[in-house]
């Protein structure tokens, strides 16, 4: 029933909750190629935005500072319903300003990984691995990412073009309408 990874954050140093597998894939590349320098470190794969939110309130409880970073999606998708992923924003915001602690760090993918950090609007095929192909063959989104991970970590102020840090849903509104505006929209199922 509980994932026996995820109870690591209760020993792994500083935990990153991730939304899903091309987040936790690229920083867990970026981390094997300097494992002394990222050896507290223990990212967490929620897989959903529904779960972060239960492993936010987990750590909130037990006191443990983390980083979070999840996509911001967008509020329609190309059909014009509204999209399901969106309302899940403002609840892991609620979670995260509800720590108790001030070591809490909470960033955004404007609007999800790949078009944040890759300039890919669409991704063909796996995600997970389209990333690691990225970071691999390119030096300049190994250094984005790492640098997205570095925030995460070190929770200082400067971030990388494509992460956000919001603190109301209007601001995140200001972020990603001109965005969805634009064709940065996402299908059903993306």
């Amino acid at each position: 029933m509980f994932d026996p990874h995820v109870a690591e954050f209760f020993f792994g140093g500083h935990t990153i909750i991730v939304e899903g597998d091309t987040e936790y894939t690229a920083f867990k590349y970026i981390i094997s190629k300097n494992l002394e320098k990222y050896r507290n470190i223990h990212i967490v794969r929620a897989r959903s935005k529904a779960t972060i939110v239960s492993l936010c309130k987990i750590l909130n409880h037990f006191g443990n500072g983390y980083s979070v970073l999840h996509d911001t999606d967008v509020p329609f998708l190309e059909n014009g319903h509204k999209n399901s992923a969106w309302a899940h924003n403002a609840s892991i915001l609620a979670v995260v300003k509800a720590s108790p602690f001030q070591n809490v760090r909470h960033l955004s993918s404007l609007p999800n990984f790949e078009a944040a950090y890759f300039g890919q609007l669409k991704v063909s095929g796996s995600k997970p691995y389209n990333a690691l192909v990225q970071i691999q063959n390119d030096p300049v989104f190994f250094q984005k990412v790492e640098e997205v991970l570095q925030s995460l970590i070190n929770q200082r102020d400067e971030l990388t073009l494509g992460c956000i840090s919001w603190t109301n849903e209007d601001e995140l509104l200001n972020f990603v309408l001109p965005l969805q505006q634009v064709g940065a929209t996402i299908q059903d199922g993306d």
